[in-house]
């Protein structure tokens, strides 16, 4: 009778997976077939940057004021003295004005696995309920069944799998989140 309530659960925990998974894959398939539907998240969040515009003449200053403004300048602030590490200030300098590059676009499509984190621990939480059924029913006089082994030990390696799969998605959006907030 045990066993009968491990594998029942066993299998409807299974098929609830699965059946999330297929009606996840599904709405994603029509939002990508119909006009009009979703767009990713990635592209729906972007912005068109404006370039760079070409100065006029009117934008430029004369020669005359901006000498007059660099005198100025130079009487308002003291001389500094010339470093010996000169040469590696210059390239800390650069970098940090340097523009972040964007994220690539399997950064992008990790990024989405968000429900990976949930599902992760409901396997994890299955795996403990079924290895401990098989902890109890190997003390018993009868053998278990040779294939619940095998299911056991598959629904440890997907529970390992879909957290590692959740926390590679949980980096990915930071390192989204961090190039939005940049831009």
């Amino acid at each position: 009778m045990a066993y009968l309530l491990v594998m029942g659960s066993v299998l409807l925990s299974i098929g609830v997976c699965l059946g999330w998974a297929c009606w996840s894959l599904g709405r994603w398939t029509l939002g990508r077939l119909l006009p009009g539907g979703r767009q990713s998240s990635g592209t729906a969040t972007q912005k068109a940057k404006p370039g760079p515009r070409a100065r006029s003449r009117s934008d430029s200053p004369t020669k005359a004021s901006s000498k007059a403004a660099n005198k100025a300048q130079a009487k308002s602030e003291p001389r500094q003295e010339p470093r010996a590490s000169r040469g590696k200030a210059a390239p800390a300098k650069a970098v940090k004005n340097k523009e972040p590059t964007p994220p690539w676009a399997l950064t992008r499509g990790l990024s989405r696995f968000g429900s990976a984190l949930p599902l992760g621990l409901l396997m994890a939480l299955i795996y403990g309920v079924v290895r401990l059924a098989e902890k109890g029913m190997a003390a018993r006089a009868e053998s278990t069944p040779e294939g619940y082994h095998q299911l056991v030990s598959v629904l440890g390696v997907t529970a390992v799998a879909l957290l590692a799969l959740a926390l590679v998605s949980r980096f990915c959006r930071w390192r989204l989140d961090r190039y939005e907030r940049r831009q």
